[in-house]
């Protein structure tokens, strides 16, 4: 940046620009550039000063940036300065690179999501409006009465909340959460914070009780001639089959309340909807989970568009097989390329980060493979080819997924003894040990399988090398269309040639097949009390096992599961000779373990020993969390 006015013309902008940062910033003598000649390093010195200013809050606004906007702006005054006088390659090779920094990270680096689950919003707004005597118990009232009394609430401009009102732990703790966002969002820019995730939303008021609290804040604002400014958009979580059912629904509702619909002006009409792969896939099994987010992204999408709204879909994906877990750029393209208008984002967890994005070059090739996706589906979007087979495959995906789902639940659900079969054979108690998990393993303090969070219900599973989430059911739902009917088998054939979705389901299944273990498996079943229950459903899965195996061998016409992706089969079959050890010493040692605490004793060594075996089969097994 050492360009001298005896040399280039600079433009008058630039000139005006430092005129005015001199009349409101005094510099330290030290900090102003000795050189009147050389007005780019004049300006950066400004620049830096009130870079530091920002971050002080008692600091006057004209001698800091208000936000990174307003960076920026000098950053371009500098650009279009240098291209005057033909200096393009700093201008481009310097200047533009951080433009685009700014533009990606502002002053906040990382934008953050909020996430709650639904029942804390109706909670506290029960009490607040009880408060206000607004409504008695709005918990109670019909989800039309519920939308009707929010809607009324957003369009008036009074709060509902006072500082003279005294109000529960949980009600405050609800409450503070939208003015950090608000004091936040002041702070450092308006995209530190942008999406608010709901839990569980089962209803257009889940959504509509976030904007309340958001009012609440200054983050909603109905103003005087009817326009809203909204800072935080409310995210519906979708993540049971039920709830993927209802969504399309919910969304219609929502679009129809100019309430709602207008506050999507800020975001230049753009809705985010996260979908989640844990919940539906442990409510009805991985092959009614995949297809029923199918379906989803397809109606939600038909919805918003009726609308006028566009989608970007958050695809709350977990490591595992069981949680939707697969490489980025297959994940992209598995997606209906018409549901990708607005954009996508997807959840990278657990040892996922670390596998995908510690080392420079993978980190590299992994964003590689994730754009060329994008792309690859954008392209298809814009251009849509049908393949008028698929009508019929979706077709043949229904009748697949309703009898997979049937099976699933007859074991998980509808079979008296699973339940004492899973806590007993696998750890879950010893997994909510390990000091891992941003959450509890349980929702509440209850032996229910509603009330065990998915992502320790898949996690035991791969302990003991069952992997069930991740494919039980699969063998019965195909075989459901096949019934040994050759015809039918090269239907199957085509579709795993010609229908990405099928594909990519098939290749799942085949990576949770190669690396679950059996006969390591039953050795667990040495736990359970009742071996007659060890027994018998040890053979129910043994034999679903087999049947799913068989005919993913037809259908791919390989000779052995995983022939398709050779270098995986090998790093399998290299790594299980030292994760087979492990698990033999976990089940050994979670039988000591257990016998103690049944006598109220405990052994600390022993069950850190446990948490070591936990720790060895996560790493070698992979694709755990």
């Amino acid at each position: 940046m050492s360009f001298s006015k005896n040399i280039v013309e600079v433009t008058q902008e630039l000139l005006d620009s430092i005129d005015h940062d001199r009349k409101h910033i005094d510099l330290h003598s030290d900090d102003v550039w000795r050189n009147e000649k050389e007005p780019y390093r004049i300006k950066v010195k400004y620049m830096i000063e009130k870079i530091h200013n920002t971050a002080n809050p008692n600091v006057p606004a004209k001698k800091k940036y208000s936000g990174p906007a307003e960076f920026m702006e000098d950053l371009q005054i500098i650009k279009r300065s240098l291209k005057n006088h033909y200096a393009d390659y700093i201008a481009d090779a310097h200047v533009q690179k951080l433009i685009r920094q700014v533009e990606l990270f502002g002053f906040h680096l990382a934008t953050l999501d909020v996430r709650q689950h639904s029942k804390e919003h109706e909670n506290a707004m029960t009490e607040i409006l009880a408060k206000m005597s607004i409504t008695e118990d709005y918990g109670k009232l019909s989800e039309e009465a519920k939308i009707k009394l929010l809607t009324d609430l957003l369009n008036d401009p009074r709060p509902i909340t006072s500082p003279y009102l005294t109000y529960t732990e949980a009600t405050k703790e609800c409450l503070d959460v939208y003015r950090v966002i608000k004091k936040a969002q002041q702070e450092f820019g308006r995209n530190c914070i942008t999406s608010y995730l709901i839990s569980m939303t089962q209803g257009a008021s889940d959504l509509l009780e976030v904007l309340v609290f958001g009012k609440e804040a200054g983050l909603y604002i109905h103003e005087q001639d009817g326009s809203i400014t909204c800072t935080l958009q409310s995210v519906p979580l979708f993540e049971t089959i039920d709830d993927l059912h209802a969504a399309p629904d919910i969304m219609t509702t929502l679009f129809g309340i100019p309430a709602y619909r207008n506050s999507l002006n800020s975001t230049n009409h753009l809705q985010e909807i996260m979908l989640g792969y844990s919940d539906s896939n442990k409510d009805g099994g991985v092959i009614t989970a995949n297809y029923e987010l199918r379906l989803a992204l397809r109606s939600i999408t038909a919805a918003a568009k009726k609308a006028g709204v566009k989608l970007k879909f958050f695809h709350g994906r977990g490591g595992a097989l069981g949680r939707g877990g697969m490489p980025l750029n297959r994940s992209i393209l598995a997606q209906p390329a018409d549901t990708i208008g607005g954009g996508i984002k997807i959840t990278e967890q657990g040892e996922v980060l670390s596998s995908r994005y510690s080392m420079k070059g993978i980190a590299y090739r992994s964003l590689e493979q994730a754009t060329s996706a994008l792309i690859t589906s954008a392209l298809a979007a814009r251009n849509p080819q049908e393949n008028p087979a698929e009508r019929e495959w979706d077709e043949i995906m229904r009748g697949i997924s309703e009898k997979a789902q049937q099976k699933y639940q007859d074991l998980i659900f509808r079979d008296s003894d699973f339940m004492t079969f899973f806590k007993e054979s696998t750890p879950p108690p010893e997994v909510g040990e390990l000091n891992i998990g941003s959450r509890p393993s349980k929702r509440k303090n209850s032996d229910r399988f509603e009330d065990l969070r998915a992502i320790p219900w898949v996690f035991a599973w791969t302990q003991s090398r069952y992997l069930l989430p991740a494919w039980y059911a699969a063998g019965t739902g195909l075989y459901s269309y096949y019934q040994d009917n050759p015809q039918h088998l090269q239907v199957m054939k085509e579709m795993y040639r010609q229908f990405p979705f099928f594909q990519s389901l098939i290749d799942n299944l085949q990576m949770a097949l190669a690396k679950a273990d059996l006969l390591i498996a039953k050795e667990y079943g040495s736990m359970i009390k009742d071996q007659k229950i060890a027994e018998r459903i040890f053979n129910l899965i043994q034999e679903e096992y087999r049947k799913t195996s068989e005919l993913i061998l037809q259908i791919t016409g390989q000779q052995e599961i995983l022939d398709n992706v050779p270098v995986i089969q090998e790093s399998i079959r290299l790594r299980n000779p030292y994760v087979d050890p492990l698990s033999y010493m976990q089940v050994q040692l979670l039988s000591e373990l257990r016998r103690l605490r049944e006598k109220g004793e405990d052994d600390a060594l022993l069950l850190r020993e446990v948490l070591l075996t936990i720790n060895g089969i996560a790493a070698g097994l992979r694709n755990t969390g």
